[in-house]
């Protein structure tokens, strides 16, 4: 999906949701979680391209493709869950997204240990 077609989505829900929203509440949320799941969906598409083109540079500066990995999928969860948070808070649900956001920075840091791990034993390698 193009850009514009994109950005189109993004502004006939929005106008949609104005004036269904002081009559149906629960639909506009609806047409709102329904338009933010068409758009990731078509730019998870996207994704694929750039996920190639770092495992070439990361097989070309001899980096392991486990760090990588690791890093790719952590960028991937940072995303989810902004985009989750999003969703929460679009729908009135404050508690939920700080809960989400709060639950996601765990996720992340507990995920990303084994990389800081390995930059401190690169170091310490490095001292005499």
């Amino acid at each position: 999906m193009e850009i514009i077609q994109i950005i189109g989505i993004a502004i006939i829900s929005t106008i949609l949701c104005l004036f269904i929203k002081k009559d149906r509440p629960e639909f506009a949320n609806f047409i709102a979680i329904t338009s933010g799941v068409i758009i990731l969906l078509s730019v998870i598409l996207k994704l694929n391209f750039i996920v190639e083109e770092i495992n070439k540079l990361a097989d070309r500066a001899n980096i392991p493709s486990m760090y990588i990995s690791l890093i790719i999928k952590l960028i991937g969860i940072a995303y989810i869950m902004e985009f989750a948070v999003s969703l929460c808070k679009d729908c009135g649900e404050n508690n939920i997204a700080s809960k989400l956001e709060f639950g996601g920075k765990i996720i992340i840091m507990s995920m990303s240990f084994p990389i800081l791990l390995s930059i401190i034993d690169a170091i310490i390698g490095i001292i005499p």
